[in-house]
Order: structure tokens, then sequence, then C-alpha cells
């Protein structure tokens, strides 16, 4: 397995470790108590030199025994908090430790700076603005519900001392050139002093708490993406893996396995199985399993209508049983699994071109294990496996074609077989720089490979869908279809090409819902009119126009596509609609195409008994109406 594959334990685990068994917020609360206990060692040799001074100065008018105590104090408090700090350093701790010894430290400080304000002149010390840098400090460090109450105690031991000595109950320290002014027990001077102290600290709080709030959910954003990131990246390398062994082989089962396996790796998970449904016996056969033990394998056939878990899963729905014990009713051997260890499954559909050919499962031991994410990821790793199934199929069918077929096989194989090797998905990763930075030269390559890819993938893809449009369809496929939905879902899907191209890709629809429906499958419908508005976006120079249309007469709906491409010369609309061919203008603006598309939309028509006109001149555009008998009710 690659190394960046993660399993499912280190994806949770990551979000809180890192270099050093240490999460990110412990880092930056063991770098911020560091940091306060270094700026606490300046602020306790100020406070004992300043009452050096005050010694030597004695005009300063300031007691200096009662000032170098407290700096004394401040030391030696710090002291402890240093080695504290130290010994929580050495070993992986709850963030909680470190919030718990910051606000330890803020409240001594708070009595520090108290104490030093009451000596040094009270309300007229110039130490108060050491309050608001302090102030600062907390609204960084801590919440601001914390931050709010740190405030309050502030504004409380601050009005206190004022208070205390306007009643002459604290004694009142002048520094000396002050002396002659006695505003300490001005009661204007202090009800102004305090307002302006108590704003200042609320909206200085304010301000930091929100400025900082708001990095911080910067920060885990980015954290979180980062995380996401690299998970995403681990599971784009799977997919690139998975990709890679579909097209390097058409050995069905080898290709299961490795799937199975890969998959249960990268999710981290105890097990996944595929399972392929033989529609003779309405039975889920299983062609591959990674992590389940042979006992359990051997249950018992897994039979659709016994299983309300699977009847959902062939209907093309993601199912996630969070809880195998609370929902067993979903399962067919709901105690087997419980045996297995198995407490939450995770059931995804291999959705082929017509039908859907299985399920891929994947188990958990942990309830509600799987996530939205998952749901994503194992729906692409099904998508590549319906690939797989439906590319080995094929291949069997081309292998038993008779002699008239020979050109068919022929181009099919020789065109499948030649960049086996290499995937459109790992060629984009390359050229969107995720393995590194890819020289021009590299770039031209890297995109030749990839247009080669896409031919590939577009004439498989082709041939396949002319092969089942040809095969004799069950009745019980087709359904009353709203043909107003399939076209707004293929409008959908290339409007972003045709934005891209600088084409204006309209729609316009019947608005009465009986006028739009039709008997066929949403695949086949799917297909026509993906293949026509592919060509007339394809075939429309830019700044051109695509609309589409939609209306009815008595028993019939017609859908006109209608272009202002280079248009089809007169000579070869007759042969339009023949395999492989192209007209010659259209080769000469697509070098490489199959020639099928439109095969594959007459065929696909016949089994809907429905029909389809072109009128086109060169370069004066092409007009394709589709018309399709109305559902009777």
């Amino acid at each position: 397995m690659p190394n960046t594959v993660i399993t499912n334990f280190e994806r949770k685990e990551s979000a809180f470790l890192v270099s050093g068994h240490r999460s990110l917020t412990e880092q930056e609360l063991v770098y911020s108590n560091d940091w306060f206990i270094l700026l606490r060692w300046l602020a306790g040799l100020g406070a004992t030199a300043a009452a050096i001074a005050v010694y030597l100065f004695p005009k300063i008018g300031l007691p200096a025994l009662p000032i170098f105590v407290i700096g004394l104090c401040v030391l030696t408090y710090n002291l402890l908090f240093f080695l504290l700090a130290r010994r929580l350093n050495t070993s992986i701790r709850n963030p909680e430790t470190y919030q718990r010894l910051a606000f330890a430290q803020m409240i001594l400080d708070w009595i520090a700076i108290t104490l030093l304000i009451q000596f040094s002149g009270g309300i007229v010390s110039p130490l108060i603005l050491f309050f608001v840098f302090h102030i600062v400090i907390a609204s960084i460090f801590f919440t601001r519900k914390v931050s709010l109450l740190l405030t309050i105690l502030a504004i409380m031991l601050f009005t206190g001392i004022v208070i205390l000595e306007y009643f002459s109950i604290l004694p009142h320290y002048p520094i000396s050139t002050l002396s002659k002014f006695d505003i300490y027990t001005d009661s204007l001077y202090i009800a102004i002093i305090l307002v302006f102290f108590v704003s200042t600290m609320i909206i200085v709080t304010y301000l930091v708490t929100s400025i900082s709030g708001r990095l911080r959910d910067r920060e885990a954003e980015v954290i979180k993406l980062s995380e996401d990131l690299k998970i995403s990246s681990a599971r784009l390398q799977s997919l690139n893996d998975s990709a890679q062994v579909i097209n390097s082989t058409l050995e069905l089962t080898q290709v299961m396995n490795r799937l199975v396996d890969n998959t249960t790796r990268v999710m981290g998970v105890h097990a996944c199985s595929i399972r392929l449904l033989d529609e003779s016996s309405n039975v889920l056969k299983l062609v591959a399993s990674y992590g389940l033990s042979q006992e359990y394998l051997n249950k018992g056939p897994i039979i659709v209508d016994n299983s309300l878990m699977v009847q959902e899963a062939l209907d093309g729905k993601i199912i996630n049983i969070p809880d195998v014990v609370a929902q067993s009713e979903y399962l067919q051997y709901p105690d087997w699994a419980v045996k297995e260890g198995i407490s939450s499954i995770l059931t995804v559909p291999l959705v082929g071109k017509n039908r859907t050919l299985g399920i891929i499962h994947a188990y958990s031991e942990e309830i509600n294990h799987f996530t939205t994410d998952d749901e994503a990821f194992l729906s692409a790793i099904a998508a590549q496996g319906s690939i797989a199934i439906e590319n080995a199929l094929a291949y069997q069918t081309i292998e038993t074609l008779d002699a008239t077929k020979a050109a068919f096989i022929r181009v099919f194989t020789h065109e499948l077989r030649s960049p086996v090797s290499v995937t459109r998905s790992l060629l984009q990763t390359i050229l969107a720089g995720y393995v590194g930075q890819v020289t021009d030269q590299q770039k031209d390559i890297l995109e030749r490979a990839t247009r080669r890819i896409d031919f590939l993938r577009k004439l498989i893809d082709d041939l396949l869908d002319l092969a089942n449009g040809r095969s004799p369809r069950p009745s019980k496929e087709v359904s009353h279809i709203d043909l107003h939905e399939i076209l707004e879902r293929v409008v959908d899907r290339f409007r972003l090409p045709a934005q891209e191209k600088g084409i204006s890709l309209t729609y316009q629809t019947d608005p009465i819902k009986e006028n739009r429906i039709v008997i066929a499958t949403v695949e086949g419908l799917d297909r026509i009119f993906n293949n026509l508005v592919s060509n007339a976006i394809k075939y429309t120079p830019q700044g051109g126009n695509v609309d589409l249309s939609l209306n009815h007469t008595a028993n019939e709906v017609n859908i006109k596509i209608e272009d202002t491409g280079i248009g089809i010369p007169e000579d070869a609309i007759p042969h339009l609609f023949e395999e492989f061919f192209r007209a010659p203008n259209a080769r000469e603006v697509e070098r490489e195409g199959t020639g099928l598309g439109l095969s594959i939309v007459r065929e696909t028509l016949n089994h809907y008994r429905g029909q389809i006109a072109v009128q086109s001149q060169p370069g004066a555009g092409s007009f394709f109406t589709v018309t399709l008998p109305l559902a009777k009710n």
C-alpha cells in the first residue's frame, strides 16, 4: 500500500497530534505559557529594580520595602511556574492543564499589579496601564467568557483600592511630584478615572477576544482543511491505484480482490466485500472479500427478497446502517453480523450502464462509523468497480462475436489495450501538480497521453452503448419517464463545458407534465440526449448557441436540438447514423472520434419506437429532432 494511506484511526488522531505527539492547541498553550513566564521574569526584576531606585532616591516618596517584597514574590512564584511548566512540557498533557496554569498565573499577576498600584500612588499610579497590557494578553490566551471574568476581577481590584484610599481605610502613597494634589480624594476625578478605566478594559477585552476568536476559527478551518486534504490525497491515490489495476487487466476476479483489499485499508474498516447479482436466481454471489472470516462467508446465500438493505441498494440507493443491532430488520443475517463483530455497514450499488450489477459492502466494528465522505469515497470505488465488471463482461462478449463483427473486435481490442498502463485520473493528478512540478515538455506529453486515454474511454463507452442498444431488453426495464427531468439533467451536465467554450446553452420545456411522459428507461434517454448535446457543443465554435426545446403534438413529443455549429455536408447526411462514420468537416475539427454516437442514438431510439431527423448545412449549424410516442394513461 502507498505510504499516503491513512486508516480511520489515524484520521481521527491526526486532528489532535502533530510532530512530537503534541496537539496544535497544546503547542500554542505551551508556547504562550513559556512566553508569559519569560515576561514575568522581566516584570519581577523591574519591580525589584524600581524598589532599589526608590530607596536610592527618597524624593520619589514611595515605600521601597513593599515594592521590593512584591518584586521578590513575583520572582518566587514565577520560578515555581517555570519549574511546573518544564515538568508539564516533558509529557503529553490535556490542554486544560495549561489553561488552568495560565489562569493561576493571571490571578497572581492581578494581585501583584493591584498591590504595586496601591504602593505607587493609587489612582494616579502610572502602573494602571499594566492592567490593560494584561487584559490584552488574557483576551488572546483565554475564551471571551474567561477574559470577561478576569476583566471584572481587575475592575473590582482597582476600584476597591481607589475606594479604600478615598475613605482613608488604606494609606495613600503619593509620588512626590504629585503630592501637592490631593486628587485621590476628589470624587469627580475618581468617577471619571473609573469610568474610563472600566470602559477601556471592557472595550479592549471585547475587541481582542473578537479578533483572536476569528483568528482561532480561521486556524481551525486551515487545520481541518489541511487534514481533509491529507485524507483526500490518500483516497485520491487509492482511486488512482484502483484505476490502474482496473485498466491493467480484464480478469474480473483479480480486479475485484485488489479493489476490496485497497478499499478496506484506505477506509480503515474491518472488512469489505463485493457481490454481483445473478438475475436468474435473484441471488447475490460473492466475487471478492477482504477481512471477513470464512465462517461468515459460508453463512448462506444472500437472497435479494430476504434483505431490505440489498433491495434498496439494488434500487440505486446508498445504504448506511449505523447500528446493526438497532436496525437488524435491514439484514438477512443480523446474528451472524454481530458474531463477526460488525457494528455498522455501508452499502453502495455497483451501477452499470443499463442495470445495477451488484453491491459493495464496507463493514466496521464501530457504531456510527461511516460519514458522508465515506459514502462519497465508496461510491467512487463502486463506480470504478462497475467499469471493471462491465469491461470484463464486454470483453467476454467481444470474444464470442462472429466473424461479421471482426472489424468491431479489432478496433475495440486495439484501442482498449494500447494505453492500459496509464489512467486518466493519474495523469490529471500529475498535471495538477500534486506529485510535484512538471516541465513544459512533460506537461505536453502528459496532455497528449490524457487525450489518448479520453479517446479510449469514449470509444469503449460508445461500443458498449451500441452493443447494449442492439441487445433485446425485457419490457420490465421500461417505465413512465418525464423527459423534462432527463433533459434538465443533461443540460446541467453540459452547462459548464458550454460556458468554458463561450457557448450559450438554453432549454425550453412544455409546462404541462402529462405532455412530457414517455415509456423508456432513464439510462437510454440519458444516452440519447447526452450524445446529441455533446456533439452540438463539440462542433459549435466559440460564441455560438445550442438551444433545446420540448413540445408535443396529439400523440408524440418532440425534442429539438439546434446549434450554430459547423454543419454537415449534404452528401454526408445519409451516412450520418452508420457505425464509425464521421463527416469530413467533423474530422477536421476533432481528429479523434469513434463515429458511434449517432449510431447509438438511433439504435436506442428503436427500442422506444422513436425517430430522429436532421437538417443541416455546412457553416449554418444543425437541427436534430427526436420524436417519441407519448405514454398513454
